[in-house]
């Protein structure tokens, strides 16, 4: 592990104090024991099978919101060759050490080691917030990337480094070079941010959060390892799997929330229990 996930870590730890003093008054739940554990990995099994399976429950706008994603992703297609070559003519030291902090942001060991320390504080300081925080953290990277992985293989799109263009296509891919689309860095990064926004309930942390797994996708574009379609789709999954991991932790413990969601004729507002 570098230096900047050695530093990724200990800042979580330490964030976890002042967490978990927010809510060791309100909330005991979290006790670090077998049932509780298990009964998490129950939730996680349960909520999995309603994540995969959500496509045949799905209404009509639900369909028309993934068709609105899956046709900004097409259209991005025709953009891929010249965003890449923008990237490529502007590259900088300046540059190469902002990207470096999305670019970690993203990687996936990072943020599992992260999620597992928020769900391990909330067993050690009894939180069941921080607890329940830590378990959607970790289903939401583990769907999001099931996800990502599995139409990586099925597409196998080459990265653009290999210099195919951005319309090559080979189908059951395994290895690095040809499994560009979708990209896994902003897929882990706005699972994250997506969950760490709708849990902490602030505009200015919602704004960082998001703007952190922003460059987390902008850097894979800059580093020449995805196109500008792969980073879109990416980040859609895994700002979907936050959103509908929470939603799910939501009503399983009887609490209402409120949702403003775009569709195609402006926004759309839920009242979720």
């Amino acid at each position: 592990m570098n230096r900047f996930g050695l530093l990724f870590l200990a800042i979580s730890v330490f964030a976890l104090v002042p967490y978990q003093r927010m809510y060791a008054q309100q909330d005991s739940s979290g006790y670090c024991d077998a049932s509780v554990v298990w009964g998490d990995a129950k939730t996680a099994w349960h909520d999995g099978v309603d994540i995969f399976t959500a496509p045949f429950h799905f209404t009509q706008p639900q369909w028309m919101e993934t068709g609105v994603i899956l046709g900004g992703t097409a259209a991005l297609f025709t953009l891929d060759r010249s965003v890449r070559l923008v990237a490529l003519r502007n590259q900088s030291l300046l540059a190469d050490n902002v990207f470096t902090i999305g670019r970690n942001y993203g990687v996936a060991t990072y943020g599992i080691a992260f999620s597992g320390g928020v769900y391990v504080g909330g067993l050690l300081f009894r939180s069941g917030d921080l607890r329940e925080t830590g378990l959607a953290l970790l289903e939401s990277i583990a769907f999001a990337g099931i996800i990502t992985s599995v139409v990586k293989s099925v597409v196998g799109r080459s990265r653009p480094f290999v210099e195919e263009g951005p319309f090559r296509f080979r189908g059951m891919q395994f290895k690095d070079e040809t499994t560009s689309f979708p990209s896994g860095h902003p897929t882990v990064a706005f699972a994250i941010s997506s969950v760490l926004s709708r849990k902490i309930k602030n505009t200015w942390a919602s704004i960082g959060l998001y703007a952190l797994a922003t460059l987390t996708a902008v850097s894979r574009v800059y580093d020449d390892e995805h196109w500008t379609s792969d980073v879109f789709l990416g980040a859609a999954i895994g700002n979907a799997m936050g959103i509908a991991v929470t939603d799910l932790h939501q009503r399983e413990d009887g609490k209402a929330s409120f949702r403003l969601t775009p569709s195609l004729n402006g926004l759309r507002a839920e009242l979720i229990f």
